[in-house]
């Protein structure tokens, strides 16, 4: 399934850089828990911009898992959800 408003993005773009820049906790206040994940999909499709297949980083690779990048306040920041955290969060069915 593919996501509704959102580019794939080059792994590159994935980088340590971007990995320490945020959390979504800490820059989104959206504890990185699937209940709270979900309650909060409006916030994180707001702010998401991007996103990879996990499976292709170079850096923090991870199986069954989708890198968002997400900007916000002028910060590009990355993190993993599940493969289906991915979908109910942004895709549409």
């Amino acid at each position: 399934m593919r996501p509704v408003n959102l580019r794939k993005m080059d792994a590159t773009q994935f980088n340590w850089s971007t990995w320490r820049a945020g959390t979504i906790t800490d820059l989104l206040n959206v504890p990185q828990r699937t209940h709270n994940l979900i309650k909060n999909k409006v916030i994180l499709n707001k702010y998401a911009i991007g996103w990879c297949p996990a499976e292709e980083l170079i850096c923090r690779p991870k199986e069954n898992c989708v890198a968002i990048m997400f900007h916000f306040h002028g910060t590009d920041f990355w993190t993993h959800l599940t493969n289906k955290e991915f979908e109910i969060i942004f895709c549409k069915e």
